[in-house]
């Protein structure tokens, strides 16, 4: 049965475009459209036209945009309303105090000897004998080492030989001093006595001058016998020179100490051969009371230290100082000082060249603004502190003044009594909430500025000192 012409025409499968015939009536007008067309409006004619200038695979991956979107939407909503809140930092406070500081200069000093003296051979000669022991105190002019002495010995008795000629050489001179002098008395009386008879006649004119000239031989006599005494006298003296220098070399061959310390390690052995002005040293002595403490300054505080001014060192209860010089050179390299202080106290177990670490005081504040050194912040514009109020944590900037024990003198806005946080800062942001820790019973600390009459916030006590 042939149903072409009385069956209506069959729609074509979906996606496949209709021919123009077939999609208009027999009057020339859209299949199934009115004899008028619907009014649309220019919005939906152009959404209409870039519908139909999509090509036809693009059209259904349009549709799911708006889907996606909602989807989206719908997850961001949900994620913001389930995820739990991040809740505010939990942070330590202290509060600031008020009352006196010390300000302090670290320092790390070396103990020195007030006279350290390397002990040294003046002779020449071998080690007979050692007097002293290893680390113990000597006393000044104790004898620590004896060098043989015998060639000395002998030297010195030779010397005093010498000594014993050169006195019997100027006793004879002496005595053929008075003996010229003697002879030229009489020569003298002669001369005078028969001196113008040759006029008379009664004395020959040779024999007068004979008289003549033994008074001016008697007269040259004396003066040779002069000068043989004062040669006498310089071998004299020189003798005993001689004498007095083999003694002290004698004296040398005894070493000695020459100042009160404590003795080092010896560096000599019995039967060493030693020299005069010998490099190694026999043995170094230290004195060990009083002692003395050196070490170095900033040149930015040297201003600021003056003799007199007090040491503390830690772990030595006992032991303190005083300044009693300052170095007038500044080390270029360091940019340092150096500063001498005469130590106090038990000095008994100090050695030279140990180290001692303490402080310097340099001034005493009053009535100062106390804040601990863990609550201090370096910012670009500088130090600062966190203060803890009505929940919040308030920025204060800072100006230290000096530190000492874990505290810092500060010029703030501040009271005493305010809470700075001195735990979790690094958590914080200015102006941001804060929370403290809870109390035994499970609530919350309350800070000092919610509550004035509490001792303090953070587990601190006010007025820490």
């Amino acid at each position: 049965m042939d149903r072409s012409a009385d069956s209506p025409v069959a729609d074509p499968p979906t996606g496949t475009p209709l021919p123009d015939a077939e999609m208009r009536n027999a009057n020339g007008t859209p299949r199934g459209a009115d004899a008028s067309p619907p009014a649309t409006s220019p919005r939906r004619g152009s959404v209409t036209r870039l519908w139909q200038r999509l090509p036809p695979a693009w059209r259904p991956l349009l549709l799911l945009v708006p889907i996606a979107a909602a989807l989206v939407l719908r997850g961001l909503q949900n994620s913001d309303a389930t995820a739990p809140r991040r809740p505010p930092p939990l942070v330590e406070t202290a509060a600031v105090t008020q009352g006196p500081i010390e300000i302090r200069y670290p320092i790390t000093a070396e103990v020195r000897p007030l006279v350290s003296v390397e002990v040294r051979p003046e002779v020449d000669g071998k080690i007979q004998r050692l007097y002293f022991q290893e680390g113990t105190l000597v006393r000044r002019g104790q004898s620590l080492a004896l060098i043989n002495p015998t060639t000395y010995q002998v030297a010195l008795d030779q010397a005093d030989a010498n000594s014993r000629r050169a006195l019997a050489r100027l006793t004879e001179a002496r005595a053929q001093q008075r003996l010229a002098a003697a002879q030229l008395q009489l020569a003298a009386d002669r001369a005078r006595r028969y001196g113008g008879l040759s006029r008379e006649g009664a004395l020959s004119r040779d024999d007068e001058e004979n008289y003549l000239t033994q008074e001016q031989v008697a007269r040259a006599n004396l003066e040779a016998q002069a000068g043989a005494v004062a040669s006498a006298k310089a071998d004299l003296h020189a003798a005993r020179a001689a004498v007095a220098a083999a003694r002290i070399n004698l004296d040398h061959t005894l070493v000695r100490a020459p100042i009160t310390g404590r003795i080092g390690q010896q560096r000599i052995n019995l039967g060493n051969l030693v020299r005069e002005q010998e490099i190694r040293p026999l043995v170094v002595i230290n004195q060990i009371s009083p002692l003395d403490a050196v070490f170095a300054v900033s040149q930015r505080w040297k201003d600021q230290v003056d003799v007199g001014q007090a040491l503390s060192f830690r772990g030595r209860g006992g032991l303190g100082g005083r300044v009693i010089s300052i170095d007038n050179t500044t080390n270029a390299n360091t940019g340092t000082v150096m500063v001498k202080a005469r130590l106090e106290g038990d000095t008994a177990n100090l050695t030279p060249g140990e180290s001692l670490e303490g402080s310097l005081l340099l001034r005493r504040l009053d009535a100062s603004l106390l804040v601990p050194d863990k609550a201090i912040q370096q910012g670009q514009r500088g130090p600062f502190v966190y203060a803890a109020r009505q929940g919040k944590a308030v920025l204060m900037p800072v100006v230290i003044v000096g530190s000492d024990q874990g505290r810092s003198a500060v010029r703030a806005a501040l009271e005493p009594g305010d809470p700075v946080v001195v735990a979790g800062q690094f958590a914080l942001r200015p102006g941001g909430r804060l929370r403290l820790p809870r109390g035994p019973g499970g609530a919350a600390r309350p800070s000092t500025a919610d509550n004035p009459g509490a001792d303090g916030a953070g587990g601190s006590v006010r007025g820490q000192r």
